[in-house]
């Protein structure tokens, strides 16, 4: 499919997207009491719980702890959530896709679609905890969306990947789902990168949802513009991935309906 087709089909189901979506997003709060406001509690009881745990041993060294403690939860948990629902997106729809022409990645784009649209609703209790514990405001928090659609292509693009292996390899879900447990203690989200010693810090920049919460963190709490070099790599880390991931759905979509 040229770049051409590939655009026109996107925006000729672009109106699907959005009823997908939509649907989506009231199913996920049906009969829930507080439907939506769960957006808004989880990180507000989730950072009371993990700096009741660990604010003797970080509080002193983490300035403003529970915005620390919640910028990193709200990247990782967007990024879990939303590759989590893709790997299955495409198995989980074979009768649609059996019955109606509609692009198989519709699904996956819908689900990471609803977990950013999740994420922006758990940002507002970031924000008034920040006013609350007196943080002061600063012009750097302007760039709270750069790290946020950052991570929004960089996962994406894993999205993409994990949806269009998961149709072939069912047992995927089992192994990711110990990838993304671990990825809770490898990346720096209730501690300081600092405990880690020097010469092995270098690894985690390999990880680069450590490098959009750090990027979140100086724009946010630390009033500083990220240097170039973390930019660069940041954006090229969100770029290929994206790129890699239309690439492998790309090339695997055509052997789907042998597998579904």
């Amino acid at each position: 499919m040229t770049k051409n087709k590939a655009l026109y089909e996107f925006m000729e189901y672009l109106p699907f997207l959005k009823e997908l979506v939509k649907r989506d997003f009231k199913m996920k709060y049906y009969k829930s009491f507080l439907g939506v406001l769960w957006t808004l509690l989880n990180p507000l009881i989730l950072a009371t719980i993990m700096t009741i745990i660990f604010s003797t041993l970080f509080k002193r060294s983490i300035e403003y702890y529970p915005i620390y403690n919640i910028s990193g939860h709200l990247i990782l948990t967007f990024f879990v959530t939303a590759t989590k629902q893709s790997l299955s997106s495409v198995y989980h729809h074979a009768g649609v896709f059996r019955k109606f022409k509609v692009p198989q990645y519709m699904y996956c784009l819908s689900n990471v679609t609803i977990a950013f649209i999740t994420l922006l609703f758990s940002s507002v209790p970031m924000l008034i905890l920040a006013l609350v514990l007196g943080m002061p405001l600063h012009f750097t928090m302007l760039l709270f969306p750069l790290p946020i659609i950052l991570a929004f292509i960089f996962t994406m693009g894993c999205s993409l990947i994990l949806a269009a292996y998961g149709v072939f390899f069912r047992d995927l879900s089992h192994l990711y789902g110990i990838l993304t447990y671990a990825l809770n203690f490898l990346t720096p989200i209730f501690y300081p990168i600092e405990i880690i010693p020097v010469e092995y810090r270098f690894v985690w920049d390999f990880n680069p949802l450590y490098l959009y919460i750090r990027i979140l963190r100086e724009v946010f709490i630390y009033n500083t513009i990220p240097n170039e070099k973390t930019l660069l790599v940041a954006t090229c880390y969100a770029i290929l991935t994206l790129a890699l991931g239309i690439l492998v759905f790309k090339e695997k979509r055509s052997k789907f309906y042998n597998y579904l």
